[in-house]
């Protein structure tokens, strides 16, 4: 198994050899009152949708990420403080080297061999001095790919590899069905061959049936709901990713979906239940190159979804040149006769991708990259995982049992937080997306649609409404009088006060536009001649009740024309209608309302 070699310490995103390895200013849709109410949510002050704190938000996100946590560490903490339940207590000892003395070690707890050219010789023995009667199965956990030899007196030999097991396949472990033990104390011997794999901490139990079957089917359920979150998640991304055009989603979904497959191949789940016996019989030939696509996505998908390019422009070159180089090397790799000293290369580089990830990010994170954040706290506890299983090859922490499936809940759990992150990434390039169209559509000086961003809203009103859409042409009367009196900032402020006389006279969705100047046009849904007749008339008196001094020795007066939409009249057709209608108003003396 020389494609999983040595990839032991790649953090989270590549250790495929071994599963110990994973080292718009639119009106409110709210009902609105009759003319004059005063919405505060019109066309021409946009308000927040959601008036939700940063704290409460922050919150929220912790109180999910916490539910999150119990719910995949639940298999964990329901087992603890458990008496094991059909089980046989028993004692091993193995022997390290050919000739040396046997040493004794705990088959419950993980135990770290080594590796031996000639293998490791291994003997459990009845803890009470004599096996019981009865069937029983031998289970052997957290083996990875080395392949484990069962004698037992008077049958033969059984060797058994995660992916091509002896007697069954069981779930995420490798078992021997033994319908009966030795008599008395004799031993059962084991011989562990890890020439092509990590030498990774092996754990043993004696069930019977119902027992083993049990913990089965409690893996089974847990690694399937884990690997279904991040094929659910990647899947998720890659759609939005190409919808949206955004390299940052394409990336998270090859990384998730590439390490998904890592830890279902270093966990036999390819084979039980899903039953691909021929991918991990080619895992020579794939798995080196789906272990350096995880690592090297993952550098992609942190350059995109932190912004590098703006954090930490000089680092994000040597990491870009850091993924060009591992996939150079491991092309150049399947070339025969290179494999070996590229082999001896890729396995370093591999190795150095976790704390470099790791490093770059806690950079990215100093200088304000809150993207940058978010990957630490999905990535740490990956890299936490990888930490321990490295720790547990040289007999550390041997009762922490759980951190063999850890990996797959720290994929899990990083995958629904990488996956929170780009939905609050693709949010905030919408609301600046928005923010720039609000911007794009909007009068500067008063707040209000602009002449392109009205036309746009008042043919959308055509083609959505069905009941009559009226127009108001609106124009202050003697506008440059106004700025000769009082100077043209004294002009801008009885613009900005007319407009607050239009919002105190509209609804929230009557559509306001200034279309240039001192003039501008107001679209009025579902409102007849009448009503907007009445509306003009509020909006006409307003403006002279609050204009009252702001002008010396002159009165603010607005002439306004009225136009109500035809059957099948055009929206500039109703607008040439209450242009005539406005120079009939001026015509006529101004300050006052005229129908077209």
């Amino acid at each position: 198994m020389h494609a999983a070699e040595g990839v032991r310490n790649a953090a989270g995103v590549g250790r495929i050899q071994d599963r110990r390895a994973r080292p718009m200013t639119e009106a409110s849709p709210t009902a609105a009152p009759p003319h004059g109410a005063g919405q505060p949510g019109s066309t021409t002050s946009p308000m927040p949708a959601f008036p939700c704190s940063a704290r409460s938000r922050a919150a929220l996100v912790a109180l999910r990420l916490a539910a999150l946590l119990i719910a995949l560490a639940w298999p964990w903490l329901a087992g603890a403080g458990v008496p094991a339940q059909g089980e046989v207590a028993m004692r091993g000892e193995w022997v390290p080297a050919t000739g040396a003395a046997p040493r004794a070690f705990d088959p419950s707890r993980l135990s770290a061999f080594g590796r031996a050219p000639d293998g490791i010789r291994l003997s459990l023995h009845p803890r009470s001095g004599a096996w019981p009667a009865g069937p029983w199965v031998l289970s052997v956990d957290s083996a990875g790919f080395q392949r484990i030899t069962l004698h037992v007196p008077g049958a033969p030999p059984r060797t058994a590899h995660l992916l091509a097991p002896s007697d069954r396949y069981a779930f995420g472990r490798l078992v021997f069905e033994l319908p009966r033990l030795p008599e008395g104390d004799a031993p059962l011997v084991l011989h562990v061959d890890a020439r092509d794999a990590v030498p990774s901490p092996l754990l043993f139990a004696l069930r019977d049936p119902a027992a083993q079957q049990a913990v089965e089917a409690r893996w089974l359920a847990f690694a399937t709901a884990c690997l279904v979150i991040m094929l659910a998640t990647a899947v998720i991304a890659l759609v939005f990713g190409l919808r949206l055009r955004d390299p940052a989603f394409v990336w998270y979904a090859a990384y998730v979906l590439a390490y998904a497959l890592i830890q279902a191949t270093q966990s036999g789940y390819i084979v039980a239940p899903l039953g691909w016996s021929t991918v991990g019989a080619t895992l020579p030939l794939w798995g080196r190159g789906v272990t350096t696509l995880s690592v090297v996505a993952a550098v992609l998908f942190l350059d995109h979804f932190a912004e590098l390019r703006r954090h930490l422009p000089r680092v994000r070159r040597a990491l870009q040149a850091y993924a060009a180089l591992m996939l150079l090397v491991v092309a150049v790799s399947y070339i025969p006769g290179l494999h070996a000293p590229m082999r001896a290369l890729v396995n370093p580089m591999l190795i150095l991708g976790g704390p470099l990830l790791l490093g770059v990010a806690v950079g990215a994170a100093s200088r304000g990259s809150r993207y940058a954040l978010i990957f630490l706290l999905g990535w740490v506890p990956l890299l936490a995982v990888t930490v321990l299983g490295s720790l547990q090859l040289y007999g550390i922490a041997p009762d922490w049992t759980w951190s063999d499936d850890a990996a797959l809940a720290a994929g899990a759990f990083e995958a629904i937080v990488l996956s929170l992150g780009l939905a609050e990434r693709a949010a905030s390039v919408r609301r600046q997306r928005d923010q720039a169209r609000l911007l794009a559509g909007t009068d500067p000086l008063t707040g209000v649609l602009n002449r392109r961003a009205w036309r746009e809203v008042a043919q959308e009103r055509l083609a959505q409404e069905a009941g009559p859409f009226s127009v108001l042409y609106l124009d202050l009367d003697h506008f440059k009088r106004v700025n000769d009196r009082i100077g043209h900032e004294g002009g801008d402020r009885v613009l900005r006060l007319f407009v607050e006389v239009l919002r105190g006279a509209l609804r929230g969705r009557d559509a306001v536009g200034r279309y240039g100047g001192e003039v501008f046009v107001v679209g009025l849904a579902r409102t007849g001649t009448a009503e907007a007749h009445a509306v003009a008339e509020r909006i006409r008196s307003g403006l002279r009740q609050r204009g009252q001094g702001l002008v010396p020795d002159m009165p603010l007066t607005v002439s306004i024309g009225l136009a109500t939409r035809r059957p099948g009249e055009s929206l500039d057709a109703l607008l040439q209608r209450a242009d005539v209608a406005l120079y009939e108003a001026k015509r006529g003396g101004r300050d006052r309302v005229a129908d077209g």
